[in-house]
C-alpha cells in the first residue's frame, strides 16, 4: 500500500514538474515571438522614417531621391506582408490603423506639401511606436521588467530618441535644401534640439548600466552623434538665417546618428532575445 502512494506521489510531482517545464517553454516562446516581432516593427519605423525624410528632400525639389522612394516602399512592404497573420498583431487596433494609413501615404506623398507630408508621416510613425509599446507589454508582463527594472526604457524612451532625430532629419534637410531657415523653422528644431539632447542623455546613462549586449564604446560612439547633430542643428540650422549647409552632408549625418542608435538598441534587444532561446 506504500508504495502504491509512494508510487501515485512520485507520478503526481513528475506531471507537476512535466506541466511547469511545458508552462516555461510556451512562454519562453511567447516572450521570444514578441521579441523577433518587435524587431521586424522596428525595421517597419526605420524605413518610414527614412521615406519621411527623402520625402521632404523630393517635395523641396530634389527629384534624384525618387529611386530611392520606390525602394523604400518595397522594403516596407517586404516586411509588413508576413506580419498580416501575425497572430499578436492581428489583436491590435493600431496595426490595422497603420495599414490603412500606410496603404494611401505611399500613394499620395508625393503630391503632398513639405508640412504635410511630415505631419502624415509623423503620425504613421507615432501609432507605430505605440504599437511597439503594446507588442512589447508580453515581455513585462512575463517578468522581464521584474528582473530587470530599467528595461522598459527601450521600447518607450530611447525609440522616441531616435524618432525626434528622425522628425530634426525631415525639418532640417528640407531647410537645408531651401536655404533658408525660418522663425517657424527655427522653433521646430529648436524643440527637437531640446528633446534630443535630454532624452538621449538619460538613455545613455541607462544604457551604461544596463549594457546587456552593446560595449561602452558603441554607447559612447552613439553619444558622442547625438551631441554632433545637435551642435550641427543649433549652429548651421538654428542660429543663421542663410543656411550653408548641403542637405546630403546633413541627411547623411542624421542618418549616421539614427544607425548608431539603432545599432545599440538592436544590440540590448538581441541580448533579451538571447535568453529566451
Amino acid at each position: 500500500m506504500e508504495m502504491l502512494i509512494l508510487g501515485l506521489v512520485l507520478l503526481l510531482l513528475g506531471l507537476i514538474a512535466f506541466q511547469w517545464f511545458y508552462s516555461q517553454r510556451k512562454q519562453k516562446q511567447r516572450l521570444y515571438s514578441a521579441l523577433e516581432l518587435i524587431s521586424s516593427l522596428k525595421k517597419v519605423i526605420s524605413y518610414t522614417q527614412k521615406h519621411r525624410g527623402l520625402t521632404a528632400t523630393y517635395l523641396q525639389g530634389n527629384s534624384e531621391v525618387r529611386n530611392e522612394l520606390l525602394a523604400l516602399k518595397q522594403d516596407i512592404n517586404a516586411i509588413t506582408a508576413p506580419l498580416t497573420d501575425n497572430p499578436l498583431l492581428q489583436q491590435e487596433a493600431r496595426w490595422d490603423s497603420y495599414q490603412d494609413h500606410w496603404s494611401r501615404l505611399k500613394d499620395n506623398a508625393e503630391t503632398l506639401t513639405v508640412p504635410g507630408s511630415f505631419q502624415q508621416h509623423t503620425h504613421l510613425i507615432e501609432t507605430l511606436l505605440y504599437l511597439l509599446e503594446d507588442v512589447a507589454e508580453n515581455i513585462e508582463f512575463g517578468g522581464e521588467q521584474q528582473k530587470n527594472p530599467q528595461i522598459h526604457f527601450l521600447w518607450h524612451e530611447f525609440p522616441k530618441v531616435i524618432e525626434f532625430i528622425g522628425q530634426a532629419r525631415a525639418i532640417g534637410v528640407a531647410v537645408a535644401t531651401k536655404g533658408e531657415s525660418t522663425q517657424i523653422d527655427k522653433v521646430k528644431l529648436g524643440y527637437l534640439y531640446e528633446k534630443i539632447n535630454t532624452l538621449s542623455s538619460q538613455s545613455f546613462d541607462r544604457l551604461s548600466l544596463l549594457q546587456a549586449g552593446s560595449t561602452l564604446t558603441q554607447i559612447e560612439q552613439a553619444k558622442q552623434a547625438c551631441s554632433s547633430l545637435t551642435q550641427t542643428i543649433r549652429e548651421q540650422l538654428i542660429n543663421v538665417n542663410k543656411v550653408q549647409l548641403e542637405s546630403k552632408q546633413y541627411f547623411d549625418l542624421a542618418s549616421k546618428t539614427m544607425d548608431q542608435c539603432n545599432t545599440v538598441l538592436d544590440n540590448e534587444i538581441n541580448a533579451i532575445k538571447h535568453s529566451y532561446r
